[in-house]
């Protein structure tokens, strides 16, 4: 995935008429012989599953465990063709170092012919490419389910249309990706489609069934189903704009709504509009959907609209099963099925546009082994000193037994020969692929290596050696350091996995539904996932993240602290269960802002009172919020939310509760602590995007703290994993007591330690050969 500057990862300059373009690459697929024989062929057929072992889903092949590191190539022209010069260099070096898994990109546009036929010559030539450095590897296909350009000219009704502005036909200049537009109010189809569903569905088996029987095809491992902006099941142009009114996405919203309740006065009731009919419940347009006064919905006047997102959200979800069942069904032999999916972090406040709420429903497929999605972007996730870390609720992936890959696509320094400062560019490089490798590794999920460079792609503008001679990793020492990591994962195979957090933070999914879902109308909702978990990261403690839903899946003796995050909406059972079960046995416990405000029908805050245990009153302000606190241990402060008056805003009124910071404006109280017989409660009326005031809660609620001077600390599948911005003194109290000190030259550093004993298993700082 591509996001950039202005919240969206730079993309490529658009380019010429996609009919050129694709009738030149046929041509020249033709004329490329297709590799044959013993050059293409797998050494054996794979049959590939993921099963869990030693509590971690792994991926297997012919019955072998493999570590989940997996090279990728881009989709970027330049860089995607496996048998061209850069990309078989680096699908060389990769395999040199014991990578097996390997993934390439393919569209419809590369095999479904304007005139019907099916073409798979390229898909052949991929897989060859990859058998020329491993005869053994394994393939995975990130296969676009995405509509070719010629289906969609010929088709122009089934295309989406934008409830805020009209489809932009994509520039003719340049050489472009495929995708290159796609986040862009771009023309595309609905993926509320029947028609194309149907012929994809068609087309993806064909193509499926004509692979199986080449040579090339004993070696795919894998099919990543992909669709929406840059294939990531976003709808859209979610970015900047709202999805999707047209005839599909109506004709799918009818019917949902006949299924889901059944009968016209059911759906009159649940609406509060007595006219409504089947066929007059049209899609919600723009000033329905912006009607919302405050951050929560009506649900006595907004069904309409609520229902529309979850609809919308469902559709995506069942279109995903859909394709995988498709993928694994066609296939001879068992195949593994993966999707980009589960964005939760770093979703830029666009959750109900194009987020990927129906997590549940894709966790409880049989047909999807694994999701994945590119690293976090923001707040302060790429740059050194800062904590990388995956976009989803991954314990929730793991509680399921499904595997996480993160789409590693973050530049590592690499300098220029002459460079003065060469060494320390270089150690920085190391740190910070060593911090994005073993952040995945401490949570007993994998990655691939997605790599812009083959294609002289600089994403961050970070890399001063990218000359587009260089895949973004080919540097010796830093594929040295990847090799030493890969023995390191190889190893923990073998090893029963244990998460070292005892952190919980809870999240739901389902609450966006009842949010304010236009651009800046839900800065809370923001701030409870993407900040507090950052001021985890800052605070030396470690974390699981897990879905509300999967609570009562936990083993929660292993957790301190427990932070809820957007829990607004509860039913009766979750709000007897968390009071019960949750909120007691000695535990701190993290209450943000609205903790189950709705039941769905609803809006109260005494729903809020009974459960936290806190008595709160409705708190208005005629400004932004402001809150000044004042921490054990720290220096008073003030800090604002947002730049105008939010609603609802609730406020602390009780006797028994402990104030640490109140409203500016009316001196009631914002953020209190409360102690109960069975456990202690902090309440936070109002989130803040710093580090305070969750870090001193952190801090003095029982977990450990493993260090305290900035350092972003992992731990987890026996490895403790730190990584900080600066040198000098730094040292780490180890859960037995004990503390380990290190002095470190100036630069960034990643220590990968053992957590028992502290010792590095890697060197402090990597050998760098002189020049």
């Amino acid at each position: 995935m591509h996001f950039a500057q202005d919240h969206l990862r730079p993309r490529r300059r658009p380019g010429k008429d996609r009919r050129l373009f694709l009738t030149g690459l046929l041509a020249l697929s033709l004329c490329l012989p297709a590799a044959s024989g013993t050059e293409a062929s797998a050494a054996t057929a794979l049959r590939s599953d993921v099963r869990m072992v030693n509590g971690r889903p792994t991926i297997h092949l012919n019955g072998e465990a493999v570590s989940p590191m997996i090279y990728a190539l881009t989709d970027v022209p330049g860089g995607r063709w496996s048998w061209e010069e850069l990309p078989a260099r680096t699908i060389g070096q990769f395999a040199a170092r014991g990578f097996r898994l390997f993934q390439v990109d393919l569209f419809f546009d590369h095999c479904w012919r304007e005139d019907g036929t099916m073409d798979i010559s390229l898909a052949r030539r991929q897989i060859a490419g990859v058998l020329q450095a491993r005869r053994d590897a394994g393939v995975i296909i990130r296969f676009h389910v995405t509509a070719p350009k010629w289906w969609m000219r010929r088709h122009p009704e089934e295309w989406v249309r934008y409830a805020d502005t009209h489809p932009r036909n994509e520039s003719t200049e340049g050489f472009p990706r495929i995708i290159e537009e796609d986040n862009g109010p771009a023309e595309r189809v609905s993926m509320a489609s029947a028609l194309w569903k149907t012929e994809a569905t068609a087309r993806l088996r064909e193509f499926l069934r004509l692979l199986a029987r080449t040579p090339e095809g004993r070696a795919l491992a894998g099919i990543q189903v992909a669709n929406g902006v840059y294939g990531e099941w976003h709808n859209w142009g979610f970015y900047r704009n709202e999805p999707d009114v047209s005839e599909p996405m109506n004709h799918v919203f009818a019917s949902w709504l006949k299924k889901r309740y059944g009968s016209e006065e059911a759906l009159r009731r649940a609406w509060n509009d007595p006219a409504v009919t089947f066929a007059s419940a049209r899609v919600p347009g723009l000033d329905a959907r912006s009607a919302t006064r405050g951050i929560f919905r009506d649900p006595a006047t907004e069904g309409r609209t609520m229902d529309y997102y979850r609809c919308v959200h469902e559709l995506v979800a069942d279109n995903i099963i859909h394709f995988a069942r498709t993928a694994k069904e066609a296939w001879p032999r068992p195949l593994i099925a993966g999707t980009f999916y589960g964005y939760y972090f770093s979703t830029f406040g666009r959750q109900a546009a194009g987020g990927h709420l129906e997590l549940q429903r894709v966790l409880a497929s049989p047909f999807i082994d694994y999701l994945s999605g590119p690293q976090a972007y923001e707040p302060e996730a790429l740059k050194p000193g800062d904590a990388y870390r995956s976009r989803s609720l991954i314990m929730s992936v793991r509680l399921h037994r499904k595997l996480w890959l993160d789409e590693m696509d973050a530049e590592p320094t690499i300098p220029i020969p002459q460079a003065g400062d060469h060494d320390l560019i270089l150690r920085n490089g190391v740190a910070a692929v060593r911090r994005n490798v073993l952040f995945s590794a401490t949570k007993g999920m994998g990655l691939w290596f997605y790599d812009f460079g083959v294609a002289g792609v600089d994403l961050d503008n970070v890399r001063y050696n990218q000359r587009g001679s260089r895949g973004t990793w080919d540097h010796s020492v830093i594929m040295q350091d990847i090799s030493a990591m890969k023995v390191i994962a190889d190893a923990r195979l073998r090893s029963p996995y244990t998460s070292d957090a005892d952190v919980l933070f809870v999240y739901d999914t389902g609450s966006f539904y009842h949010t304010a879902s236009l651009r800046g109308t839900d800065p809370f909702s923001t701030l409870t996932i993407d900040h507090a978990t950052l001021a985890a990261f800052k605070s030396g403690v470690v974390f699981d993240p897990v879905h509300l839903d999967d609570l009562p899946l936990v083993d929660l003796r292993h957790y301190k602290t427990i932070v809820f995050g957007n829990i607004w909406v509860l039913t009766p059972e979750q709000r007897t269960y968390l009071r019960t079960q949750v909120a007691s046995a000695g535990r701190t416990v993290v209450w943000y802002y609205a903790p189950g405000y709705s039941d769905g029908s609803t809006l109260d805050v005494g729903h809020c009172t009974a459960l936290t245990g806190f008595s709160l009153i409705a708190e208005t302000t005629a400004t932004a919020p402001a809150v000044r606190i004042l921490m054990p241990g720290d220096t008073a402060r003030t800090y604002t939310t947002g730049t105008t008056p939010l609603a609802p805003l609730f406020a602390v009124d009780d006797p028994a509760a402990e104030v640490f910071g109140s409203y500016v404006a009316s001196g009631h109280a914002a953020v209190a602590r409360k102690v109960f017989h069975d456990h202690q409660a902090w309440y936070i009326a109002v989130p803040h995007a710093a580090d305070q005031p969750l870090r001193s809660i952190l801090r003095s609620g029982g977990a450990h703290v493993y260090a305290t001077n900035g350092e972003i600390v992992y731990a987890g599948n026996g490895l403790l994993v730190v990584h900080m911005k600066n040198g000098g003194a730094h040292t780490i109290t180890l859960r037995s007591g004990k503390t380990v000190r290190f002095d470190l030259p100036p630069g960034n550093h990643t220590l990968v330690l053992d957590p028992g004993t502290g010792a590095t298993l890697l060197p402090v700082s990597p050998a760098i050969p002189d020049r």
